[in-house]
């Protein structure tokens, strides 16, 4: 550890820049996910020294509680209608506040500068957190299609070590673990945390704020009211037990928590790769990936945790040569012609873009989402800024089908642009000259 500044000091020195982190994405700093919830801009306008002062004067009394999280129903597959959605075909994720999310993000960083050699200890393996000390060199092509070389790091460096590691073994366990963030035990997470992470430099304000945090629960009163019952469901069975997702600290919590399982994949000098708990066991013989598995699988019962379900299709798989298989949101899929495998944007993530984009299609549509800024203008900006949202992951230097994938959502902005256009102003947007549709309709041929 590095010589000590207290956290309530740090958060003093560090919130205001980190709140105008956040501003910066435009996309994002005015989300509000229910009528009491303050955006990320209306936060920092209202924002004041004297704001700061009470947050940091509680953390160095150990007395700052979190705010209540959002809950969010998110759908696993596209089209899901709110009475068709269970709790087996949909995730929960609970937004923390504005100022709760500074507050995580300082304390991930804080650990990371302050405890660095620990940090690293628990992070090492984990691509959702390694990225400050864990780079990988790749070839790749600038605009002008010239050759040259890049870092890479976090999710990007899981990805590309997927596919190096899938080209060179003929085996690989697609591992996923059931339920995982909701079924940590928080008083082992919290105990890991103190012994293993903090030890003996008795940081009172760290440990109380990460108590804090890890024993937060979602307000049923913040959740959409058409998902009312689903949500109740939810809390109703996480009540008292794990950690939510959507928090920044989740993921420093599945790090501290699988540490014993990167130790045994180290120990046994396995090729694998680990997103949060999203994990990849490579080899050459399927009996010894069996074996792995089977490993694997014991030791996280005794954590109370699994990697299969004890009923209806299994997640978890064990993929031979020319196997195809999902990570991270992308396809692994083997090419013949090039006779190795590939990234590729699934077809649904088309699809549920595409489905995002025609929500537009109606001007009513148009000012019931962007409110105040409902203008072609504004909807322009919007839809470059979704684009590019979606490209900048799902890219055509990661995915083989990527550039297809932009091709998709420039065409279908297109459209919904077209159709407001000829059904708002009485024109056929055929019969524009070309000169005219670059000048007044932004470029849209």
């Amino acid at each position: 550890m590095t010589d000590k500044v207290k956290f309530s000091s740090y958060v003093h020195k560090n919130f205001k820049s980190t709140l105008n982190q956040l501003a910066k994405n435009k996309s994002k700093a005015d989300n509000s996910y229910h009528t009491k919830y303050i955006t990320v801009n209306d936060y920092l306008d209202s924002f004041s020294e004297k704001t700061l002062d009470a947050i940091c004067y509680k953390i160095s009394q150990l007395k700052y509680d979190c705010d209540n999280l959002t809950p969010i129903i998110i759908p696993k597959v596209i089209g899901l209608k709110y009475n068709a959605m269970t709790t087996d075909n949909t995730r929960l994720v609970c937004v923390p506040s504005v100022q709760d999310r500074v507050i995580q993000k300082l304390l991930i960083k804080y650990l990371r500068n302050k405890y660095n050699k620990i940090y690293r200890k628990f992070c090492k393996y984990d691509h959702a957190l390694n990225s400050s000390f864990c780079e990988k060199v790749v070839e790749s092509t600038d605009e002008k299609n010239q050759p040259i070389t890049v870092k890479i790091s976090g999710i990007r460096k899981a990805l590309d070590d997927a596919i190096e590691y899938r080209n060179k073994y003929k085996y690989v366990v697609k591992a996923d673990i059931v339920k995982f963030f909701d079924n940590i035990n928080r008083e082992l997470a919290i105990e890991k945390f103190e012994k293993e992470f903090i030890g003996l430099s008795e940081d009172k304000e760290i440990i109380a704020i990460f108590k804090s945090f890890v024993y937060c629960e979602a307000n049923l009163e913040y959740g959409d009211s058409n998902n009312r019952s689903l949500i109740k469901t939810y809390l109703k069975q996480l009540n008292g037990k794990g950690v939510r997702q959507g928090m920044p600290i989740a993921s420093l919590c599945s790090s501290m928590y699988l540490h014993d399982f990167d130790s045994l994949m180290v120990k046994n000098e396995v090729p694998y790769i680990r997103y949060a708990d999203d994990f990849l066991i490579f080899g050459n013989s399927y009996d010894k990936v069996a074996v792995l598995k089977a490993e694997v699988r014991k030791l996280l019962k005794n954590m109370n945790l699994d990697i299969e379900k004890p009923n209806g299709v299994q997640k978890t798989k064990i993929c031979g040569f020319k196997k195809e298989f999902s990570y991270l949101g992308f396809e692994v899929i083997y090419q013949p012609s090039k006779k190795s495998y590939t990234l590729h944007i699934p077809r649904i993530v088309f699809c549920m873009a595409e489905e995002r984009i025609h929500s537009f299609n109606t001007m009513s549509k148009v000012k019931r989402k962007l409110k105040n800024k409902a203008s072609y203008s504004e909807l322009d900006t919007y839809f470059n800024r979704l684009i590019s949202g979606y490209t900048n992951y799902y890219s055509k230097e990661l995915a083989h089908n990527g550039q297809d994938f932009k091709n998709h959502l420039i065409k279908a902005s297109n459209d919904v642009r077209k159709k407001l256009i000829t059904d708002n102003l009485n024109i056929d947007f055929e019969d524009i000259g070309s000169a005219n549709k670059r000048m007044f309709f932004f470029g849209i041929k």
